[in-house]
């Protein structure tokens, strides 16, 4: 087997993407204040933390990860701030392919879409009803962990992460 052969399946172990992923996400989630609701009619902060990520191999090349999330979340609606609670799993599917030169394994990471984001809420108090009807609050959700997996991702430490030399991969395979 070719040192590039053994790069790009050590690159895809789960093991190891959970590590690399794990990494870059770390342990907090945040976001906001963000608009929510019809007309931006809400604001919505979120804070919360990452659980114990779990990934399966899908091809020898592709990876998918599961990450459960749990956020707290405070919707303002005028003076009126409702909390909520969110159950999130994330899914992020990995792919391993060699650079066209075979000196590095680059890591792609699928766009993430709404189907990739399982969301369960809970309202705390009475003006969950309220915020209910504002809209679809786990589209809402869904729509801003999107936005901020993706520009986590995007970051020069995560796309340098995702670019493996294969000398180093044959040192540690």
């Amino acid at each position: 087997m070719s040192a590039a052969d053994e790069a790009l399946r050590d690159a895809a172990r789960p093991e190891r993407a959970v590590e690399a992923i794990g990494d870059m996400i770390g342990t907090e989630v945040a976001f906001g204040p963000v608009t929510a609701g019809p007309g931006g009619m809400a604001t919505a902060t979120a804070t919360g933390r990452v659980g114990r990520i779990t990934a399966r191999s899908t091809a020898p090349d592709r990876v998918a990860l599961t990450a459960p999330v749990l956020l707290d979340l405070m919707v303002t609606i005028g003076r009126r701030d409702v909390p909520l609670d969110a159950r999130l799993e994330v899914r992020i599917a990995l792919h391993a392919c060699l650079a066209p030169d075979e000196s590095a394994v680059v890591v792609e990471v699928a766009e993430l879409g709404p189907a990739d984001i399982d969301v369960s809420t809970k309202a705390r108090g009475v003006g969950g009803v309220l915020v209910r009807r504002l809209g679809d609050l786990d589209n809402e959700i869904r729509h801003h962990v999107i936005r901020w997996v993706t520009d986590l991702l995007q970051t020069p430490e995560a796309i340098d992460a995702r670019h493996i030399p294969v000398e180093d991969e044959a040192e540690t395979a």
